[in-house]
């Protein structure tokens, strides 16, 4: 399947949040937040890159639960991330700023690099990438 340039755009800036959630994740001083943030964005992009593969308006929300359910007749293999996606979406917007009720930890970074790389993952097989 070929990938139209705007398509590969996004792709690659997902792909540069994930590079950046494992580079953060290996410095001295990990800003957790920040990490769970740019996990969020790698699977929003994704899912965004998927609306743009499709031809359709891509929607200027945050929300991947809504996201994923809206494309996932162009991609049924979604279905099986829902709950990655529920998951995510906080870190794209309350933990960004002071004051939240969410922290981020190292506990938690396992969990929430699966539920990146799972949406991620299911994404590419859609876009047919390796």
């Amino acid at each position: 399947m070929t990938i139209n340039p705007e398509v590969q755009e996004w792709i690659h800036s997902a792909d540069r949040d994930r590079d950046s959630v494992f580079i953060l994740l290996d410095s001295a001083r990990v800003p957790y937040e920040i990490v769970a943030f740019h996990c969020q964005q790698c699977a929003e992009k994704y899912l965004k890159a998927l609306f743009i593969h499709s031809n359709r308006k891509m929607p200027f929300i945050h929300d991947l639960l809504k996201l994923n359910r809206d494309i996932q007749d162009v991609c049924t293999q979604l279905k099986e991330v829902e709950e990655e996606c529920e998951r995510l979406t906080p870190f794209g917007t309350i933990t960004r700023y002071p004051g939240s009720s969410m922290k981020p930890e190292a506990n938690h970074m396992p969990l929430v690099t699966k539920w990146m790389d799972a949406v991620r993952d299911r994404v590419r097989k859609c876009l047919s990438i390796d």
